[in-house]
């Protein structure tokens, strides 16, 4: 399977090294859950090779994401025939109610919120 496909489907199973997982885990815990941001999660991304600058460049990236996605919502820009054409036809392939399952309920059983 081509890792485009792999990151639809659950970037958590995809062929990613260690610091591009660690990359994709923090850029959705700042996109889900941005106050539980913690100096750890930084120094994790650091610890598998990411360097401040790239850091910055992460949190840039995915702020600014979140924001044009924010604003779209917030205006009622309506998706384009063929983005929604897309959502279509990827939708059992992207299922995002299982992204970061894994990572919720390991910080839930570490938190004691069993």
């Amino acid at each position: 399977m081509e890792l485009t496909q792999q990151l639809k489907n659950n970037y958590r199973e995809a062929d990613l090294t260690e610091a591009e997982l660690a990359m994709l885990e923090f850029a959705e815990l700042l996109t889900i859950q941005p106050a539980n941001v913690v100096e750890d999660d930084v120094n994790r991304l650091r610890a598998v090779g990411w360097q401040d600058e790239d850091i910055v460049d992460i949190v840039h990236q995915t702020a600014m994401y979140n924001y044009m996605v924010r604003v779209a919502d917030g205006l009622g820009i309506e998706l384009s025939e063929n983005m929604q054409n897309a959502e279509v036809r990827d939708a059992e392939a992207v299922d995002t109610r299982v992204w970061g399952r894994k990572h919720r309920e390991a910080v839930a059983t570490a938190a004691g919120d069993d």
